[in-house]
């Protein structure tokens, strides 16, 4: 990823998942993850890891 991509990507966790997720506890953001990730198989593989940690990482900023 560029690093013009990088940044689009955490703006738009920012927009769409931030407001949600700063209200959960880490196993309901592993849970949606996990349902998304079952409802897109073409996401590549590690995505979901890489969701988390940007997710917990914007949670403690």
């Amino acid at each position: 990823m560029t690093n013009e991509e990088i940044q689009q990507f955490k703006d738009k966790i920012r927009e769409t998942i931030m407001p949600m997720a700063e209200n959960m506890k880490d196993e309901e953001i592993k849970d949606l993850i996990k349902h998304v990730e079952k409802e897109n198989p073409d996401l590549p593989e590690g995505f979901s890891n890489m969701l988390f940690e940007q997710i917990t990482m914007m949670k403690k900023n």
